[in-house]
């Protein structure tokens, strides 16, 4: 018989929270690694594997469109297997895809990057009802700390990936190889949480009558237009910078600077949003620093690089929170803001994957990246009249 004594219970209790709430910080840490990675590193696989820009584009556009069409299914995998479980099974999928992807083919590539959307995607939609089952209390802190993580995640993805490739003399598989290291590491971790899976109840999906609704519509546009350029930005930024004349270190410190200004932003965008009472004057501020700055990208890229990247940065800080807010906000209830979450989720993911595509074809099809940025500044007034017509109004029904 064992003399140990076991700890308090309050011990016990207490390490759970703990526990997941570094398993919930693991989880945003591998949110976008594996997409953002791409960026700096595209110009040599490109030439490497002689691939065209649209094909490029592909390795980025793919998980976007994953997140698109598993938006709607993922809350069932919460509600047959508990969160818990699909979060840990989705991790470990994630690290097959990430390998598979740093093998160095390009059928291998896309099938990788396929598997790995599929992963990320759950990940995006049980990871915010996983904070609000185990965190009732501190949901806002949570989603903060995740939220910096997710960024941050992306900004060490985007600066390390263009040294460590030059330490490994110039072998671009060994960033993505580190990818699959840091899903692993999560994946490991997250094996003991397990004992603690809680299987609770469904989450909601859009309702059919959202669909009926303009204002979900023009909501489902605005969430779109700013993934589809963020998106854009993340797999062709660096490389518009190279083609202007940049280096590849200039141009992936860029890349990680447009990531890094998006983490305040993320955190002001909705506390401005939330206290200023005529929202689309909030929604304008708010649009400011896109609004000069992706110009400034287009019409001047290398006169003030620094300045528009940390405009753009800041801009799609704003963009995401305040997105985010939205949908929470102008739904009538706690339902019809879940179904709505959904609802703009796909729409505006299936939207963001034609971005990177679409306009790395311009660009092979013209040879020169200032009409594919002025397409970008179109859709950025697109959007822009999107927010404005969603920032206030009557509460969506469903």
């Amino acid at each position: 018989m064992s003399n140990a004594v076991p700890p308090p219970a309050g011990m016990r209790r207490a390490a759970l929270p703990v526990g997941l709430l570094i398993g919930i910080l693991l989880l945003a840490a591998n949110m976008r690694t594996g997409i953002v990675v791409i960026g700096p590193l595209a110009d040599g696989i490109g030439e490497q594997l002689r691939l065209s820009g649209a094909a490029l584009g592909v390795l980025t556009a793919l998980p976007v469109f994953c997140f698109g069409v598993l938006s709607v299914f993922a809350p069932r995998l919460g509600e047959r297997f508990g969160l818990e479980s699909a979060l840990t099974c989705a991790l470990w999928v994630l690290f097959a895809g990430l390998l598979l992807r740093s093998l160095g083919s390009y059928p291998l590539m896309v099938l990788g990057t396929a598997i790995l959307g599929c992963a990320i995607a759950v990940m995006n939609v049980l990871t915010p009802g996983l904070v609000r089952r185990r965190f009732p209390e501190r949901v806002a802190a949570v989603t903060a700390l995740y939220s910096v993580t997710m960024a941050g995640g992306a900004a060490m993805a985007a600066g390390l990936a263009v040294p460590l490739r030059g330490h490994f003399d110039g072998d671009w598989r060994y960033p993505l190889a580190a990818c699959a290291v840091l899903a692993l590491v999560a994946a490991l971790i997250w094996l003991p949480l397990l004992r603690y899976r809680d299987r609770g109840q469904a989450l909601a999906g859009p309702k059919l009558s959202l669909w009926r609704r303009p204002q979900a519509w023009m909501l489902g546009l605005f969430f779109g237009t700013q993934s589809l350029l963020f998106y854009t930005f993340t797999a062709w930024l660096a490389k518009v910078f190279i083609d202007a004349g940049a280096s590849d270190a200039r141009a992936g410190e860029l890349l990680t600077v447009f990531n890094l200004c998006g983490v305040p932003a993320t955190f002001l965008g909705p506390i401005l949003y939330a206290r200023m009472g005529n929202k689309r004057l909030a929604m304008t501020l708010v649009h400011l620093p896109l609004l000069i700055g992706v110009p400034g990208l287009a019409f001047a890229t290398l006169q003030a690089p620094m300045l528009w990247v940390v405009l753009v940065g800041i801009g799609q800080g704003f963009m995401i929170s305040v997105g985010l807010t939205l949908i929470g906000v102008r739904g009538a209830d706690a339902r019809v803001s879940a179904g709505l979450s959904g609802l703009c989720q796909s729409l505006g993911y299936l939207l963001a994957a034609c971005g990177p595509v679409l306009i790395g074809a311009l660009h092979d099809a013209l040879g020169q990246w200032r009409w594919p940025m002025t397409v970008l500044v179109g859709l950025l007034v697109v959007q822009f009249a999107a927010a404005l017509y969603s920032a206030d109004g009557e509460p969506i029904r469903a």
